[in-house]
Parts: structure tokens; sequence; C-alpha cells
């Protein structure tokens, strides 16, 4: 379903007087933050923590809890420099130091493993290097201003990693990303550390897996990781990638607000302590849709118009002896609904007929508790709870011009999760986690459609009431072999109750830093993934009797195979190569033909009887050339090209839908610090790829039946235009004495690129036509943070 912009077309750029990368006047801010072990989680007394090129130099020692303060530091960009004897040191760059909040940082080092190491080692700024250690290959963090920063980013960490090596999209509509040839449905979001329904605004709208906007606000997120193959066996029931998100905790010590009303929504977060010189924090984001609320307003018409929110929240209560228990989450409201055409003269596509309203609620909370013991352990549990309540109802004009049932669809699914795993550090070389996760899963599921438009085949495809369950069990170690050699082994093993499936999943990972400048690594791993409920569900009559073909499918596997090479070219610039190889199998398809469920992109009723009757491999190579932010710019060149292929039952290999050949971005970004305290940040980036592909069509035969029909033995033969889009960031930040505001202008596709979505049949026409649109989306906001 596409989804209403607003198309504009301006842009008004004010140079001022440029200073240095400090401001002229004497506001300063406070930088405080807690290090910590980065095995066990147990806090470093006595580290160092500096700020590098500050005059005088600014630095403070840790308390007994890890905890700095670092008070009356100017405004402007820094770096910071940890250190602790016998942990390798660590640098944290990029830091913006702003008078509307304060800056909190907190970090976990590494142990060394040789003495006295802390003399010769060098501190480098890594800020890509994932927080999970056990990660080897294939894998980044990303920073909270990363995706405020960074053009077409629109404060969505999905649209973000749309930037990163191996990672294209379908079209800008959609977050939806696809992952080194695969599907977007083969991606899991984790927060917290749990698995959670897709957490995007409209989810699935366009495309399984993707959405309009992602639900948690960037006011509450903390670094987070994002994996693109052979990832830590901690990470199941995923077969392309894994975004691991954390939220941030509230500031314990002093209340603080931020305000912001652009395009995208009005949101309003608030953080602090519960009570002076308590332990305990709060912090939470809540955002209403502009259009929304324009349209509730009456200044809008209601029809064509999507009404979205979402609240989310972290309390956090640290306690003396009980460890620390957080309760969070995350939730949201949409609706949206658009009316059909009654004038049959006026028709011009099948989407002119259909009269739909749809609505859908998702859900996630979760109460965790870290418990650190002794010095080398620590144990995290969480009791997590997630829901979707998704409801379309959709009507379709016939021929006499009368509505017509054509969907009527109800999916109230849900998960209660018992997720807990133990960390344990041997010593300064060796790791191991181990965890559990259970998911008792409930689901009332009802979904009915039309065959091939026809009014009268309208009938029920699934309608089931009960429940399931998902278990999962990962054990994995890291072990430094020496200073330059590590290894990353594990194993994930999975029960699905349903069909009772199971699949054991080894991975492992290896890097060597062979000089200090120059690391090669390898990967390994075995994936494995579920369908949607839905698919299993299927319902159909044989002989009145009714029959689940589906419901045996074994778990969709993947193998993961990756070498890199990673050049650190100077502290600021970095070269990264990865080719990698993918192989896919047990892959449900329909027998006798080239279905594929690799290929799957959304299906709003599926009605076909599946087999495990797939292969595929993906095959390419990635580039990333990064030079991190420094001196007030950065720049970012990323370059990806594949091969992706499958066979289905028809025993014929053919490319997938998702073969796009190539994708490139480029982006860069300049700071610019000026007099009166005030900062002008101007980002672009510039996205090239192939198009999707899709099968040949039966002109003839569509034009005779009305609808656009495929030659499938054909399957993906034919590919779209390269496309290419241009996106354009600019923000401007007033630092005042109690509070900073801060103008931010972003516009999707300056150019007017034209979005390629595939073919319909045109009735005033009465021919095939290519669906082309061209969409520019504006966004203009104001922030304050006070």
């Amino acid at each position: 379903m596409n989804f209403p912009t607003r198309t504009t077309a301006f842009l008004i750029l004010a140079s001022l007087l440029i200073g240095q990368n400090t401001f002229s006047q004497t506001l300063t801010q406070t930088l405080k933050g807690k290090i910590l072990d980065n095995e066990t989680q147990a806090p470093l007394l006595g580290a160092t923590v500096v700020i590098l090129n500050s005059d005088p130099l600014l630095g403070v020692i840790t308390d007994f809890e890890g905890n700095y303060k670092i008070s009356a530091v100017p405004l402007g960009r820094y770096n910071i420099q940890i250190s602790y004897v016998g942990y390798e040191p660590a640098i944290v760059s990029e830091i913006l130091v702003t008078s509307g909040k304060e800056v909190v940082i907190n970090v976990g080092l590494t142990q060394s493993s040789t003495l006295m190491e802390e003399l010769t080692i060098k501190a480098y700024s890594r800020k890509d290097k994932p927080l999970n250690s056990m990660a080897s290959v294939s894998a980044r963090s990303f920073t909270v201003e990363e995706t405020r920063r960074y053009a077409g980013g629109v404060d969505d960490p999905a649209r973000l990693a749309s930037a990163f090596a191996g990672v294209s999209v379908g079209n800008i509509q959609d977050n939806a990303i696809i992952i080194r040839g695969n599907s977007p449905k083969g991606v899991s979001w984790r927060l917290e550390g749990v698995e959670i329904p897709n957490p995007n605004h409209f989810s699935g709208g366009n495309v399984a897996g993707g959405g309009f906007v992602t639900i948690f606000s960037s006011q509450l997120l903390a670094n987070s990781d994002f994996f693109t193959g052979a990832f830590p066996a901690e990470y199941g029931n995923a077969l392309a990638g894994v975004f691991d998100m954390k939220l941030r905790n509230g500031n314990r010590e002093k209340r603080e607000h931020t305000i912001q009303a652009g395009i995208m929504g009005i949101d309003i977060s608030s953080e602090g302590p519960f009570k002076k010189e308590g332990k305990a924090s709060y912090l939470f984001n809540y955002r209403y849709s502009t259009m929304g609320l324009l349209s509730d307003l009456g200044i809008l018409p209601s029809a064509q118009i999507p009404r979205y929110q979402d609240l989310s929240f972290k309390l956090n209560f640290p306690t003396q002896k009980a460890g620390t228990f957080s309760l969070w989450g995350i939730g949201a409201i949409d609706d949206n609904n658009e009316p059909d055409e009654l004038d049959i003269n006026k028709w011009e596509t099948d989407w002119d007929r259909i009269n739909f309203n749809w609505g859908i609620n998702t859900g996630a909370i979760g109460l965790s508790h870290k418990m650190i013991l002794g010095e080398k352990s620590y144990v995290n549990t969480t009791l997590a709870a997630t829901g979707t309540e998704n409801k379309l109802q959709a009507t379709r004009l016939d021929s006499a011009v009368e509505r017509r049932p054509y969907w009527d669809n109800s999916d109230n699914s849900g998960k209660v999760i018992l997720s807990s795993f133990y960390n344990h550090k041997f010593g300064a070389k060796h790791t191991l986690k181990t965890g559990i996760n259970y998911s008792a899963l409930f689901y009332d599921l009802d979904f009915n459609a039309t065959i091939n438009d026809v009014p009268e085949t309208f009938q029920n495809f699934v309608k089931e009431n009960g429940r399931s369950s998902f278990l999962e069990y990962y054990i994995q170690s890291r072990y430094e072999i020496s200073k330059n050699v590590s290894v990353n082994m594990g194993v994930n093993a999975n029960y699905f109750a349903l069909n009772e499936d199971y699949s054991v999943d080894p991975r492992v990972g290896i890097k060597w830093e062979f000089h200090p400048q120059h690391s090669i690594s390898f990967g390994y791993g075995k994936h494995s993934q579920l369908e949607e409920l839905k698919i299993y569900l299927l319902k159909k009559e044989l002989n009145g009797d009714a029959q689940y073909p589906n419901k045996n499918l074994r778990l969709s596997q993947a193998q993961h195979l990756i070498f890199g090479y990673d050049l650190l070219i100077n502290d600021n610039l970095r070269l990264k190569i990865e080719p990698y190889f993918q192989y896919l199998d047990d892959i449900p398809g329909i027998a006798d033909s080239s279905y594929s469920m690799i290929n799957y992109k959304q299906e709003r009723v599926f009605m076909e009887s599946l087999e495990n009757n797939s292969v595929g491999r993906n095959i390419g190579i990635d580039f990333t050339l990064e030079r991190f932010l420094n001196r007030n710019y950065y720049y970012l060149m990323t370059a990806s090209v594949f091969d992706s292929k499958y066979k289905g039952d028809d025993g014929i290999w053919h490319n997938t839908r998702y073969d796009k050949g190539f994708v490139i971005n480029l982006l860069f970004g300049k700071e610019y610090f000026m007099k009166n305290n005030r900062v002008l940040s101007v980002n672009g980036r510039l996205n090239m790829m192939g198009g999707e592909r899709y099968s040949p069509v039966l002109t003839n035969e569509s034009i005779q039946d009305k609808l656009v029909i495929y030659d499938e033995s054909n399957a993906f033969d034919e590919q779209l235009p390269a496309m290419y889009y241009l996106d354009l960031s600019i923000s401007y930040r007033a630092n005042k004495t109690k509070y900073s505001g801060v103008w931010a202008f972003q516009v999707k596709n300056v150019l007017g690129s034209p979005m390629l979505e595939g073919y319909a049949y045109n009735y005033k026409t009465n021919d095939i036509q290519r669906i082309e649109s061209v969409i520019v989306v504006p966004m203009i906001s104001y922030k304050i943070e006070f």
C-alpha cells in the first residue's frame, strides 16, 4: 500500500562566519558516564577518562561504581580516551557537546591478554566496531547521532543501515532492506536482547519485513549493532541479518526534556531521576503523526491520510545488592484508509476499484534483570510480552460498480518470552556465554480473500485460534589463541513445537590482526528461520475434511561463508573488503513450479500449498571506505557487487527477485562551528543500484483478463532499470544558556528520480503499463532540548 507523500521543492542555505571546533562563548556542559569490563559488566574503579586535545586538559578518574563526571566542558565536538591498567585503551570519537542536555557516554573495556600491554598499545578510534565481542565478520555498530546526521537516515535505523555495504532497498516509501540478495523478511529485530515483531509503523504495508518508519524513537536508542551475515550463535530465527537494538537509561541526576515538531510527527520526550539523590531513572518518548493530527483537526481530509502514534519508554532501577531491574516497552497504533473511485470512467488501474480500512496495533513490554556475580560473571534475565493486532478490510468494485468483498483479514498474535543468559570470563583470553530463549506463541487468525479478483470465489483460507512454542538454546565462546588471533565459536539449537521441527546451527569466526593496521577474518554460520504462522495454518478442504498442507514445513536454512580484510589506513580512515557465499536450502516453494519463498515480497492472504523444494545461492563482494568524522567532516563510500540465484521445483536456476546486481552509496558531511554557539551541518547521500527483477509479462493474456499475468516459466528474467536517489540533510543548531534548538531540513530524492514498482493493467488505454512515480519527500522539523 502506497503511503501519501507531499512533493516540494526548494532549499535556502545561509552561510555564516566559521569558527573553530569549539565555540566562541563560554557555555559549558557536563560529560559523564560509566566504565565497565566489556565481558563481565563489572565497574572499573580508577579508570582514566580524558578529553583529547582539550586545553587545559580535562580528565577524571572513575569512582568505585565505575562512574565519571567531567564538568565545565566547553561546547564542541570531542574524542575521549579511556585507559585502565591491564585493559586495552579505547577512544570514543565524534562526541557532540551541546548546551541542551548532559552527555552520557558508557564504555566497555576489553582486558588485555598479555601483561603490561598498556605500555605499548595504542588506542584506536573504531566507532564501527560491534558492541558484541562474539562477532568476527559482517557486523558493525551505529550511533543514534548517525541516524540523525546521515542524509536519508530520517532518524530511522533501517534507513541508516541501507547505506552500509551489502544492503539495498526497494523504494523510498518503505524502509525494508535487502541484505546480500535476501528477502527483507529474513531480517530479525531484537530489542533489549529479545526478538520483537516487525517494529515499523504500517509494518508489511508494501514489503514483509519493512514499513514506513520504525516505532522506537531515536531519542531513546543507545548505540546498537547490525549484522549482515554469519552472526553469533545467540541470534536465531534469521536468514539475512539482525538488528540488535538497545535502549539507553535516562539521566539519573538531572531532569531533561525534548520537544520536536515536524512533518513526520510531534515528539515529546523526558528523562530524569524519580527523586533527587536516587539512582532510579525514567525515559520516555511519545510521538503523534503530524498529518494525522491535522486530519483530526479537520485541516486535512481524513481519507488517504495515514495516522500513527507511538510510545517508547525505559525505567531503570539499580539496587544495592539485588542487581539492576529495568522495565521497558514500545507500542504503536496505526490507521489508514483509502476510498474507491465510484466513477468508472476515472478508473486507471485496479487500485482505483479498491476501498480499504487498515488498522494495526503493535507492542512489546519487558522486565529485565541483570545481576553481577562476583568479578567474572553476570546473568541477565528478561520476561517479555509482544503482540500484534492487525485488521484489514477491503472491498472491490465490480463491473456494476457494486462493492464486493475482497479482503477480510484479522491477525491477533502474540508471544510471552522468557530469555536468560549467563556470561562468564575465565580470564583475559576466554569468555563464555550461554542462554535460552523460550517463546510461548498465541494466535487468533482469520484470513479471507478472493481468487484472481473474482467476487464469487471469496472464501476463508485461515481460521485458527491456538497456541504453540518456539525454543532456542545457544552457547558461544570467545578465545584469544594469541595476542593477535581470536576465535569465536558457538551453536544455536532450536525447536518449533507446532510441527516438532528442529535445527542445530553451528557458528564460527576467526580474526587475525597480523599488523596493528591490518587484519583478516573468516566466518561461517548455519542459520534457520520460521515462516509466518499464517503460512503454516493454511487450511484447505478435501472431501469435506480440513487439511493443513503447510503445517509440516521444515525450517528454512542458510549457510553463510565470509572472508574479510580490514585496513586501518590512518586513525580516521579505514577500508574493509568482504567477499561472501551463501547457500539456502529447504526453502518452501510450490510443487512443479518456479515459485519459491526466496522471492517473497508480500501477500495479504497466502493461498498456496508449499513444500521444502527450493534452494538458492548468493555470491558477492562488499567494499567500505569510511572516513570517520574528524576535523569537522566525514565521508562513507560503500559498494556491493552480487549475484543471487535460486532453483524451484521446476529444476531451473533463475535470478531471484532481489538480484539487483550492484548497489553503490556515496555519503559526505561537513560541520561548521560558528560564532554565537551555532553549528551548521550539511550532509548528502547518493544511492545507485540495479533494478528489481520481474518475470516477463504475458501481454495478450493480461489484456484479455484485465489482470497482469506473468510468465513464471521464465521467472525473474527481466529487470527494471537501475535507480539512483540523491538525499540531502541540513541542520542548524543554536546553543543557548539553558537550552539548545535545532532546525532540520531533509529531502529524499532531491533530483526527482522515478520510482519503478512493476506493471498494472490500465483501463483507459486497455494496455499494460509500467507503474512509475516521482516522489520527492521533504521534511522540516524544529527540536528544542532543555
